[in-house]
């Protein structure tokens, strides 16, 4: 009966003893959730198994300046993710903030009678541990008026511009001034060439991806 029962006591000790292992080797590996991801990462290793699933918001911070006046459709921007972009448990970075992403421009319509300026952007791919992947994401239009474009600080036409100039020189007095004599400028500029919607590089825009990726190497 002894026997039996030192058998099964060993037995139990030898469970406990290795689940605590397991226990203690995952919350090394995983634990701590972004800082140990983080660590990870800079090691050239990712959240395993983990994906960015379509519908993930990524706040993407561009480098590039982008204009209806300048640019047409299929042009490239280049940009970072602003903020990291964090699993649905809340637990895990996916992607690090300072992750280099790649787009193109879609629409890039001037503005002129009866027609609103409009810049679409799209994103995709994303450079992770030096490697670009297809990552497919989009945004809502820039379209002048629009509270997307007002929500990112788009610059529309003159006044606006003359506005921040204003601003930037003489404080409130010369907003209005400056916002005046843009005014101005831009219904000369309306008359021969339209409403040129303006998207400044360091503007902070947030796309949402509309594919799955897998957020490892």
């Amino acid at each position: 009966m002894k026997s039996h029962f030192a058998k099964f006591a060993a037995v139990l000790l030898t469970t406990a003893f290795l689940g605590a292992g397991w226990m203690y080797a995952n919350g090394q590996y995983y634990g701590n959730d972004r800082y140990d991801n983080q660590r990870y990462s800079e090691r050239g290793r990712w959240s395993r198994n983990l994906t960015v699933r379509a519908g993930t918001p990524i706040d993407v911070r561009l480098d590039t300046r982008l204009a209806t006046d300048d640019n047409s459709v299929g042009d490239s921007w280049s940009g970072v993710v602003a903020r990291d972009v964090i699993s649905p448990s809340g637990r895990r970075v996916l992607i690090p903030a300072g992750t280099p992403v790649e787009g193109v421009v879609t629409v890039a319509e001037q503005g002129r009678s009866g027609v609103k300026g409009r810049m679409d952007l799209a994103m995709r791919s994303i450079s992770m541990n030096g490697d670009y992947r297809r990552l497919n994401a989009s945004t809502e239009p820039i379209i002048d008026g629009s509270k997307q474009a007002k929500k990112i600080g788009a610059v529309v036409g003159g006044a606006a511009a003359g506005g921040l100039l204003g601003h930037a020189v003489g404080g409130d007095k010369g907003g209005i001034l400056g916002g005046l004599l843009g005014g101005l400028a831009g219904y000369g500029a309306t008359r021969h060439s339209g409403r040129t919607v303006t998207v400044r590089e360091g503007t902070v825009i947030t796309f949402t991806t509309t594919t799955d990726m897998l957020a490892y190497r």
